[in-house]
């Protein structure tokens, strides 16, 4: 018995180490939900002839324009100028592009923010987008039979190892018809070429066969560093008007550029206009102009900000990022020109920063209303008291009278952070209604407001006095003949997880102090160096900071997951369906459903609901189910007995 009960205990356990590995680390990532806008480049301030300009770059603007860190690649620039009656003159906004040779002879051009393969040049340019661009390092492991799926339809398949395991039979398709099978040796390479329009074929995918394994139960395929790029081309032709409307094409054999020809281009207010590939927005007062970005597709996303400046004759060089040149990471408001974190380092060539030299600074503004707010991590927060000692809140939802949610009696409107908002009840006249406000399904007010006047709730924060919680308008109160609806605007909402930052405390952030008064708050690494490693992340306080593979350029990081896992959201929600959708797996014959840069993992995630839940750790359910099972194993051996 005690050989049996010793069995099923150490299975039980394996099952359990199994459990706990699955369980995730704590990770920075940012998760939101589709669609997710951000915004970049910010023209400057307008001179006396009311003239700005917006000048965007690769280097500079990373989140929008290709860059790519470790290579130190990526040319693409945008420039205009911007007159006070938000046009921008014929001619006078002009993208450009530069191709480069990477160090195994193939040539590459950023286009539209993205990488792409250079199929054929000169007037005419064929371009075709970098869909793999994987390295020695990207390991994907193969059972006989199974798929590795990747993005366009494409997916490799092992199909068979020979005897000795040396050699390995495998397939390509795309979008599930065979295009090509080879048998390749271990250690060499798999080379799939089409016919791109060029003079030559074009190589399509190319990937290594690390390693062909037999074993006694299992054989194994190991392949690395797949490189794969469209099939569908573009074709950028010198003098071309119709690639994009409005918009000519000036090519050689050296650079493509894109100018406004023919027509001058007028933005509007509060408005975002798509130029080419590109998006920008105007801000409601129509005196900032910005590039945007909105990525509509679930997945996970790597923002890059700030990028070091080269280094001086000393092996010295600067990360200096501010609110409004970095707004992908640091928060910036374009409508109210807010925002004031800044983030500053001297990064040596040994990739130290040495102590008392990270600072990190964030300023208090006032909004119309009289309401304060800081930038706080990247996000904006309330301020709930401040002196030396300051309590801040994070900004759950912040709308504005055109921000409108229609309820029916009964319904519910989810917010982020477990906060619901629920009609009740109107009355017989339409002039009243009766709202409920619910956190985490418990009630905690419930007020009979006029139309056209505010809801408020107030709670203890840790001020002297209550803080305001949430605050919105009941713009309309209809009572129909089978309907009765109370319409409600404008929400603001902070949380209640308050953040204390007190001045000298070491411990909010290890190895960093707070410097704080009434006026700034300041953060300093003030006891200890900061040392960085080649090819890794470093997290900084809430921030991350990316050094590329050869150590000599340091940016800031951003990990932002678009509508995965249980997401809050700022834009609150009706309760209503349900709708999940899966990701595709790494190991599988279908069709991965989204594009990404690089196959998919083998692990099916789902897009969040339309409302949002508190995040939790999973697995220790496991824990339990596992426990459970021990017991009654035990039990039926003991009865055995």
């Amino acid at each position: 018995m005690n050989k049996k009960i010793t069995a099923v205990t150490l299975t039980a356990l394996m099952v359990l180490t199994m459990f706990t590995a699955m369980v995730p680390a704590a990770s920075a990532a940012k998760e939101v939900a589709a669609p997710y806008e951000f915004i970049c480049a910010v023209n400057t301030t307008q001179d006396g002839a009311g003239l700005s300009w917006l000048n965007a770059s690769s280097k500079n603007n990373p989140s929008i324009l290709y860059y790519d860190l470790d290579d130190n690649e990526g040319k693409e620039n945008i420039t205009m100028p911007i007159f006070d009656n938000l046009t921008v003159p014929k001619g006078e906004l002009i993208y450009s592009t530069l191709p480069w040779t990477d160090d195994e002879g193939y040539e590459y051009i950023a286009w539209s923010g993205a990488k792409f393969a250079v199929v054929d040049t000169g007037n005419d340019w064929i371009i075709s987008e970098k869909l793999v661009d994987e390295d020695d390092d990207d390991d994907h492991l193969l059972r006989v039979g199974e798929s590795l799926s990747l993005t366009g339809g494409w997916a490799i398949t092992a199909l068979e190892i020979d005897v000795d395991g040396k050699k390995s039979w495998l397939s390509l398709t795309n979008d599930g018809e065979e295009v090509e099978d080879v048998v390749v040796t271990e250690g060499n390479d798999f080379t799939y070429e089409e016919d791109l329009g060029a003079s030559d074929d074009s190589e399509v995918m190319n990937f290594t066969v690390e390693t062909v394994f037999a074993g006694m139960n299992t054989n194994l395929v190991k392949i690395n560093n797949i490189d794969l790029i469209s099939t569908d081309t573009v074709e950028v032709e010198s003098g071309d008007e119709d690639l994009f409307n409005d918009f000519e094409v000036d090519a050689d054999g050296t650079k493509i550029e894109i100018i406004n020809k023919d027509d001058d281009i007028t933005f509007s207010e509060d408005d975002v206009t798509d130029i080419m590939d590109f998006a920008v927005r105007v801000n409601e007062d129509g005196n900032l102009v910005a590039l945007a970005r909105i990525i509509t597709e679930p997945g996970t996303y790597e923002l890059i900000g700030a990028v070091n400046g080269t280094q001086d004759g000393a092996g010295l060089s600067w990360l200096n990022a501010s609110s409004r040149n970095n707004p992908s990471i640091l928060y910036y408001d374009l409508d109210d020109n807010e925002g004031k974190e800044n983030l500053t380092m001297p990064i040596f060539d040994n990739l130290t920063v040495p102590k008392g030299e990270l600072i990190y600074s964030t300023l208090p503004w006032t909004d119309d209303e009289g309401n304060e707010y800081i930038a706080w991590a990247g996000a904006k927060f309330a301020v709930v008291d401040k002196g030396n000692d300051w309590i801040i809140s994070a900004k759950l939802v912040d709308e504005d009278d055109d921000d409108d949610h229609l309820l029916r009696v009964g319904e519910s409107l989810s917010l982020t952070g477990g906060w619901a908002i629920t009609a009740l009840e109107i009355d017989v006249d339409g002039k009243k209604s009766w709202l409920s406000l619910t956190n985490d399904g418990e009630e905690v007010e419930d007020v009979v407001v006029t139309e056209g006047n505010d809801f408020t709730y107030e709670e203890d924060l840790g001020a002297s006095d209550d803080t305001e919680v949430m605050n919105f308008t009941v713009e309309t109160v209809f009572a129909g003949m089978n309907t009765n609806l109370v319409k409600i605007n404008n929400i603001d909402l902070i949380s209640t997880d308050t953040v204390e930052v007190e001045s000298a405390d070491e411990d909010l952030y290890n190895d960093f102090e707070v410097d704080a008064d009434g006026t700034r708050i300041e953060i300093i690494n003030k006891d200890d160096d900061i040392t960085f490693s080649e090819d890794d992340i470093t997290d900084i306080m809430d921030f991350a900071v990316r050094v590329n593979e050869d150590g000599n350029l340091v940016a800031l990081a951003q990990e932002v997951i678009v509508g995965g896992g249980a997401v809050a959201t700022e834009a609150p929600t009706v309760v209503g369906t349900e709708v999940a959708t899966e990701e595709p797996t790494n190991v599988t014959g279908v069709e991965p459903g989204a594009p990404t840069e690089g196959p998919t993992d083998a692990v099916e995630t789902e897009v969040p609901t339309e409302v949002p839940t508190e995040d939790k750790v999973p697995g220790f359910e496991a824990v339990f189910a596992i426990a459970g099972l021990l017991a009654v194993a035990y039990l039926v051996l003991r009865q055995r007995e």
